[in-house]
């Protein structure tokens, strides 16, 4: 059960993005309604969902009333808990503005933690070896994907102390170089070879852990600015 605000915000963020349909259970009703999230209302601290179907559910629906939420994303199942906050029911189609949950249920970790990573850079360094730098292709709150020039001394299974310079400050953390993919050959030599490296996090702080989920959900929030219309205005 996840609990950290910026870690759910992340992975809410995920799923408008997505467009993943929500089954949504009101209590003391045993129809499975359907809906979607719109967006994120940061303003408010909220969740946009869009009118329930079968038209029933909407006109069941109430202020105040509690939620159970759930959907898949990339075949993993997501479960909340929210509480209607307002009912926009003056256009064709309602809108209701959700509280955020306080906690999420997920079954995996990793896949859905992901965020890329544009314009971030890491430096790993050993006490017996070269710095090496490394362009971050995404990031989590367990580990990273590097992009980096071939040749390197990075090897499988070694630890190696990292400095991952984010727009809202460094994280300092040791990791494990857990995966090393070999870029091919290029056809133009003037092009410089990659190799794609996935490590793990060894004992985050919290206030790196918070770092990276800050720069997560700030991510996620812009891409869906780029991406979402606004939210309609709640009565």
């Amino acid at each position: 059960m996840l609990t950290d605000p910026d870690v759910i915000r992340v992975l809410i963020a995920r799923l408008i993005a997505a467009r993943c349909p929500v089954f949504a259970f009101m209590e003391g009703d045993d129809e499975r309604y359907t809906t979607m999230l719109l967006e994120i209302e940061p303003t408010f601290g909220a969740l946009i969902a869009d009118e329930l179907h079968p038209r029933a559910g909407h006109d069941r629906l109430r202020t105040g009333a509690s939620l159970r939420l759930a959907c898949r994303l990339d075949g993993v199942e997501v479960r909340f808990r929210s509480r209607v906050r307002a009912i926009d029911r003056d256009g064709a189609i309602a809108a209701y503005m959700l509280d955020m949950p306080a906690e999420l249920d997920h079954r995996e970790n990793r896949r859905l933690h992901r965020t890329r990573a544009r314009g971030v850079t890491a430096r790993l360094q050993t006490p017996e070896k070269d710095a090496v730098l490394a362009r971050v292709v995404d990031i989590s709150i367990s580990g990273l994907s590097l992009a980096v020039p071939a040749p390197h001394a990075l090897a499988e299974d070694e630890c190696w102390d990292c400095n991952v310079s984010l727009p809202n400050g460094a994280v300092d953390a040791e990791v494990s170089i857990v995966r090393i993919l070999r870029a091919t050959t290029r056809a133009h030599a003037a092009v410089a070879r990659e190799d794609n490296i996935g490590a793990r996090f060894g004992a985050l702080s919290a206030h790196a852990a918070r770092r990276i989920g800050h720069f997560m959900a700030d991510t996620q929030r812009a891409f869906l600015r780029a991406r979402l219309p606004s939210s309609r205005s709640m009565a």
